[in-house]
C-alpha cells in the first residue's frame, strides 16, 4: 500500500468514527502527543481532545464531505457540520499530518462566531 493510500485510510477511518459519534475508535488513530489547533481550542495531547470532540459529535445531525485531498503524510478535508443548534451548518476545513501511521497534527478551521456566542450563554 502506498503512503498516500495509508494516509487516506487512516484519515477516513478517524473522520468516520468521530463524525459517527464513536470517539473511542477515533482515538485509536491519534498519536498520544497529538498537536491540535482549532478555531476554539488547542491541545497537545490526544486525550485532551476526546471530550470536546464528543461534544461536537453530539451536536451533529449530519456531516457532508465536500472535498478530500491526500498526499504522502498529509491530508485535507472540507466538510459541512450540520447541527440543530443556532450555528446551523458550519463549513469546516481540517488539515492533517501523519507520523508513524498515526495522526500527529490536526488544524481545524471554521467560523466560530456563533459557537462562541452559544458558549457564553
Amino acid at each position: 500500500m502506498s503512503k498516500t493510500a495509508q494516509t487516506r485510510e487512516i484519515v477516513d477511518a478517524y473522520s468516520s468514527a468521530w463524525m459517527g459519534g464513536d470517539i473511542e475508535t477515533a482515538r485509536v488513530f491519534l498519536a498520544d502527543d497529538l498537536r491540535f489547533r482549532g478555531s476554539i481550542d488547542q491541545f497537545d495531547r490526544a486525550d485532551d481532545l476526546m471530550a470536546p470532540l464528543g461534544q461536537l459529535a453530539g451536536m451533529l445531525s449530519d456531516t457532508k464531505i465536500l472535498e478530500r485531498f491526500y498526499h504522502e503524510d498529509r491530508a485535507a478535508l472540507l466538510y459541512d457540520c450540520i447541527t440543530a443548534t443556532p450555528a446551523g451548518t458550519i463549513r469546516t476545513a481540517e488539515f492533517f499530518k501523519l507520523t508513524d501511521g498515526k495522526i500527529s497534527e490536526i488544524r481545524l478551521v471554521f467560523d466560530a462566531t456563533v459557537l462562541r456566542q452559544m458558549m457564553q450563554q
